[in-house]
């Protein structure tokens, strides 16, 4: 199953702030007073912010929100205001203390996914969130402010933005905390909920989770949890760089990661393997993405880094099967993705859709793989830890890293990441001409799209046992040539999966992601049961990775595209039998109350079409698939009973071209 993805707040405000600053502002800070009654839905706010420029300053402000004050250096001032940007003039270079008040009535939390997105000022008394790209509160785009921030709320909740505890205390029915931002940021998120705090601290570090009553039992674990990450991260990296982390709980059921702070969904928390999986993911982000800032011009590096050291290396150390397989999904994910949806590493902003993921998490951790066997995983180690004591708190690109791997490792990288980084695509390869010769095994392994250069592990067993080599090679058609001190059994071209490539057909076992992630795919709904293809309509929307394509079964002929197809058990039978589709695979059937699984289709006896079938046995069955089912995408196949999944797994593969077997 794939986690829910946690996503940085630099990630968060990628697509929301712009990338040059505005002349005339060097810097910003804020002094603000927040009252926010979540009940009410009202939010109030005294803001003083000290700028140092000239000129017109141009803030942004959420338009719902209403000022009801401005002076600038004491005296009311004209300003002008146009929806979200409010232009305020400064005068002479200088520093202007520019004081604000607003006030906005919030709306209401929503119950989808989408709400962060659709709906960024949202309160309730069940938990409150306000974006850090919403604009509640003026922000200069490009320019990264400090902050101090006095948060009140009912003393039957509590507030939270990222920052160091200054002070916090409860009277008069009130709640009242002071924030001091520890590094100038894009924007703040403002987090409130009814929440238990239950706190320890670790070394100089404070940690915090702030639950809500009824995850009060999980708390002590996610601290030990949140413990161990710490401190395996600064044996790894460097010092951990912020005063504290605090694991904040909520009603949506979303992850985010912030500067010594992770926002996660109560459902998301009580997943047993988050605590593994996710939670490492986001601590790990206050070195790579807060500690060291993301230079977006130049592309998001920290997602895969993040990927690569926390969720890959927490994965290979539970099971040393398990970094080989997570590398297999991987490529089996970019083997599912379109290509007019390829798109070159540097060009990831943030991850908005799973096709991105494929490219900005999934990818670049492979390249980070791939650098380490190039350079040595010492010198992949003491390349990570010089990038992180030359760049922590500033802005760093994808050639500081190169810069920080070729002064450790003493090899030019520029080719390696110049291919991986800049270009779409990956190498296809292909063995042939397989020869045995007096001591000797000679074989061609070309690459028929434009070459990559590449060190391709090679894995030829003998009656005498098993030797490794590595070939490396950079043009169409390379020859191979291995030595032999016995007769060989068996030689195979990347056996571990080392290298980022092009899977063949027969290496790639249909997945959901064929269909899911295809804009071409067509979604059907076989049966007459009106609130069943509603639900079915629901269910389309979610697993698509693009808004659903619709159509009626009898106008689908001669389609030649991906097909998902949804509704009743016997009816869907029905449906695939007349058209001559594959059936339910036997291991499947009659089992549980739902089965998914992936196949292919012929289309005209030439092309093998992606084919995904849903069927239910009624419609509460497939209702159950609603929140479960989008998030296992990397799966070929699963029974569900009810909402639970009790069998998933991938269709085995046939064997690649990349092997060949003596007799």
């Amino acid at each position: 199953m794939r986690p829910y993805i946690l996503s940085s707040l630099a990630v968060l405000l990628a697509a929301l702030v712009s990338f040059s600053a505005v002349a005339g502002i060097t810097s910003l800070h804020h002094t603000m007073t927040v009252h926010l009654d979540p009940q009410q839905r009202i939010l109030e706010v005294s803001d003083t912010l000290h700028v140092k420029g000239s000129g017109e300053a141009v803030f942004h402000l959420a338009p719902s929100l209403v000022i009801t004050s401005l002076k600038k250096n004491g005296q009311t001032i004209a300003y002008n205001r146009q929806r979200e940007t409010l232009h305020v003039p400064l005068g002479r270079e200088g520093e202007h203390a520019i004081t604000l008040q607003y006030k906005g009535l919030l709306a209401r939390l929503p119950m989808g996914m989408e709400g962060l997105s659709n709906t960024p000022l949202m309160a309730s008394e069940k938990g409150s969130y306000l974006s850090a790209g919403s604009a509640w509160h003026p922000y200069v785009e490009g320019i990264a402010a400090s902050y101090r921030l006095t948060l009140i709320v009912p003393e039957t909740q509590k507030a939270i933005v990222p920052g160091q505890l200054i002070e916090e205390s409860s009277a008069d029915g009130l709640y009242r905390v002071v924030f001091e931002s520890e590094v100038p940021t894009l924007g703040i998120v403002l987090i409130a909920g009814p929440f238990v705090v239950n706190e320890r601290r670790h070394n100089n570090i404070m940690l915090r989770t702030y639950f809500s009553p009824k995850l009060g039992d999980l708390s002590d674990a996610y601290l030990d949890s949140t413990m161990h990450y710490i401190d395996h991260f600064d044996k790894l990296i460097g010092d951990y760089p912020f005063s504290s982390f605090n694991i904040v709980s909520g009603p949506l059921p979303v992850g985010l990661g912030f500067a010594g702070m992770t926002y996660m969904g109560e459902r998301v928390l009580q997943l047993p393997f988050i605590r593994f999986t996710s939670l490492g993911h986001e601590v790990l982000h206050n070195w790579w993405g807060n500690g060291i800032q993301i230079d977006y011009k130049n592309g998001n590096w920290a997602e895969g880094l993040t990927t690569y050291m926390a969720d890959y290396a927490f994965a290979a150390k539970r099971d040393g099967n398990n970094a080989k397989r997570m590398r297999i999904e991987w490529l089996r994910d970019y083997a599912a993705l379109p290509p007019r949806r390829d798109q070159a590493v540097r060009s990831f902003i943030s991850r908005r859709h799973d096709a991105a993921q494929i490219i900005g998490y999934n990818k670049a951790a492979f390249i980070f793989h791939m650098l380490s066997r190039k350079v040595g995983e010492q010198n992949f180690k003491l390349g990570i830890q010089r990038f992180w004591d030359q760049h922590k708190f500033h802005m760093a690109s994808w050639e500081d890293i190169q810069k920080s791997m070729e002064d450790t490792s003493g090899l030019d990288l520029r080719p390696f990441f110049k291919q991986w980084i800049d270009r779409s695509g990956a190498p296809r390869l292909i063995m042939s001409n397989v020869l045995l010769e007096a001591g000797k095994v000679s074989f061609t392994l070309s690459q028929p799209e434009l070459p990559y250069s590449l060190n391709v592990p090679i894995k030829l067993i003998t009656t005498e046992g098993e030797e490794m080599f590595q070939a490396s090679i950079d043009g169409r058609a390379s020859q191979i040539d291995l030595p032999l001190s016995a007769p060989p059994l068996s030689i195979s071209v990347d056996p571990g999966f080392d290298v980022f490539r092009r899977l063949d057909a027969t290496e790639a076992s249909p997945i959901l992601r064929d269909t899911t992630l295809d804009a071409n795919s067509v979604v059907v709904f076989v049966g007459s049961n009106k609130a069943m293809q509603k639900t079915a309509k629901q269910l389309a929307a979610r697993m698509m990775d693009r808004p659903p394509r619709f159509e009626e079964s009898s106008q689908l002929s001669g389609h030649n595209g991906p097909m998902l197809v949804i509704g009743t058990t016997l009816e869907v039978a029905q449906f695939l039998h007349q058209r001559g589709f594959p059936a339910t695979p036997k291991a499947l059937q009659g089992r549980g109350t739902a089965r998914v699984w992936a196949a292919r289709r012929q289309s005209g006896g030439e092309t093998s079409l992606p084919l995904l079938v849903v069927e239910a046995n009624d419609p509460q069955a497939l209702q159950d698939l609603l929140r479960p089912l989008p998030h296992y995408g990397r799966r070929g196949y699963l029974v569900f009973n009810a909402t639970k999944a009790i069998d998933d797994g991938v269709w085995p593969a046939r064997g690649g071209p990349l092997s060949v077997t003596f007799e």
